[in-house]
């Protein structure tokens, strides 16, 4: 049923969305900007180009392998595979949350997070889009698992312009705390002390998504495919 359909991408693409890949480097950005002093209006408009720029890119990837899977055939067999690939995702986001010690996570890759830092430091429109760009890149492996088997069950279920729908408003409710994220940098305290909230459950974020992927990927798997 379309809103059946309709409010499992919103919801996934919303949770998908506070992965802490794209949310760290936004606080990362929006606190420099405030330590340089700049005015409101330029500390927003410069954070609507950077969210902008992470949803066409997001958008893009998403465009790209609804396409490709469209074009492929096999519908069917790609939304079982998003699923199996959520699931393995969400063990290992789980295995983050237990067992530390052992470095297997999926996150942005260090070079890519000091590239992305230099540019947002130089903090103009030109650097911002392009440590935008790279977020939206970099966030794929990341948090990626979600995006693909809903992508999956798109391409089985839906026709190319139902799917393009979906996928803007995946990608919509995807960058939604990132702009509630920006709006409460109004606030330089809250700010900082979301900052230090999610330094400090990182790991429980890990716990949460982990089950999240699973439970959706099995979700899929039952009543979907």
């Amino acid at each position: 049923a379309p809103l059946t359909m309709a409010g499992l991408v919103a919801i996934t693409g919303f949770l998908d969305g506070i992965h802490p890949c794209a949310i760290a480097i936004l606080i990362f950005f929006i606190a420099f900007l405030l330590t340089l002093h700049r005015s409101f209006k330029n500390i927003l408009g410069l954070g609507l180009v950077y969210i902008l720029v992470i949803f066409l890119t997001y958008l893009a990837i998403g465009i790209g392998l609804l396409s490709g899977i469209m074009l492929f055939g096999q519908h069917h067999f790609f939304a079982k595979l998003g699923s199996w690939l959520l699931i393995f995702l969400g063990i290992i986001n789980l295995k983050d949350y237990f067992l530390p010690q052992f470095k297997l996570g999926v996150k942005i890759p260090k070079v890519s997070h000091e590239k992305i830092k230099g540019y947002l430091q130089k903090a103009t429109l030109p650097t911002v889009i392009l440590a935008a760009f790279l977020v939206g890149l970099c966030s794929v492996p990341c948090s990626g698992g979600i995006y693909a088997a809903i992508i999956a069950l798109l391409a089985s279920k839906t026709t190319f312009l139902a799917g393009f729908l979906y996928l803007l408003l995946y990608n919509l409710m995807f960058v939604t705390p990132l702009i509630i994220l920006l709006i409460l940098a109004t606030n330089p305290y809250t700010l900082v002390k979301f900052g230090e909230w999610q330094q400090k459950h990182k790991r429980t974020q890990r716990l949460v998504m982990g089950l999240f992927m699973i439970i959706l990927g099995a979700g899929i798997l039952i009543f979907f495919v």
